[in-house]
This record gives C-alpha cells, structure tokens and sequence, in this order.
C-alpha cells in the first residue's frame, strides 16, 4: 500500500495529538474545573440552634441568634427577646434551599466587583445541634426587570467559585 504525501502528514499529525493527549495525561495536566453545584445552602431547619451574622463593612449589623426551649433569643443585645423569634423564621425560610443560578468565575477576579472581599462581604452561619455548620459569604445584590428577578452574589468559605443565587439575601440585614 503506498499513501501520498498528505495522507501520511494527516496520519503523522494524528499520531502526535494522541501521543499528546497520552502524555498529558500520565503527568497529570488537566483541569480542575468542577460541576458547579446544585444548591449552595440547604439547612434542615429543626436542627439549627445558632445562627450568626457579621457584616464586614458595617460591624454595627452583626447579630447572633440562640434556640431555647421556648424559642430564639439574641445572645449579642441587652434585650434578647427583640424581634428574635420573627427574624430566626425569616432567616430560616430565606436561607432553606439557596439554588445556584449561575455561576459567575473565581472570588479573585469578581471579589472586588461583588463585595465578596474580607472587608465588604458579609458571613452567615448556621450552626446545627450536632456543631456541623453551614456558612455563606454574601455579596452584592442585584435586580433585573422581567422574569430574571434578584439575586444575590455568594461565595462558600475555602472555595473559589463565586454563584449568583435567587434572592435578596441580605434585606434588612444591613441597616445602616
């Protein structure tokens, strides 16, 4: 059998590419990328017991909330009945079930742009009976007319992905 020039320079270049993709992938060089996840947040609520909030730019915004017998008090106020149990439910409901609408690159090129830096984001926690703990950075929110709705922009502390979820998740949190 006797191959022209450019059959065997397609069959040369065919040879190399797997000889390539062979040897990338004995040393290891592919990508880290991942499937971003469904949901970022998803909280039992009956087992939440403590839940925190701190507000990097504005410190004066921080609460933490604490589950009694009888209900949810604020264990950083001199009056620990205020508002409590209404603001726990609310925080409750609105952190459930947090799906990922999009997600939007890494924390170090959208940190800046989404206030998801250490001294603009904003950190919840919810701490469950058995200590295992949820947590979310929170940044930026933003609207859209139409059916795209609100959002806001989030980041799971130790990862670098940045998501934008439905919502507007800090509303009467940062007062001021």
């Amino acid at each position: 059998m006797n191959l022209g020039t450019p059959t065997k320079a397609l069959f040369l270049a065919a040879v190399l590419l797997l000889l390539l993709f062979l040897i990338g992938d004995h040393f290891g060089f592919r990508t880290n990328s991942k499937e971003p996840p469904t949901y970022v947040m998803e909280l039992d609520t009956a087992k939440i017991i403590r839940i925190a909030f701190e507000d990097r730019a504005t410190t004066n915004n921080g609460f933490a909330l604490k589950r009694r017998n009888d209900g949810w008090e604020r264990t950083d106020s001199a009056d620990p009945g205020s508002g409590a149990n209404a603001l726990a439910k609310d925080l409750l409901i609105r952190f459930r079930s947090l799906k990922v609408k999009r997600d939007m690159g890494m924390i170090r090129l959208l940190g800046e742009r989404y206030f998801l830096t250490d001294s603009t984001l904003c950190h919840v926690t919810f701490t469950e009976n058995d200590d295992h703990i949820h947590a979310l950075n929170l940044g930026s929110s933003t609207f859209a007319p139409g059916k795209v709705g609100s959002w806001t922009y989030v980041n799971v502390p130790g990862e670098r992905e940045v998501y934008s979820v439905e919502g507007l998740l800090t509303m009467g949190l940062r007062e001021h």
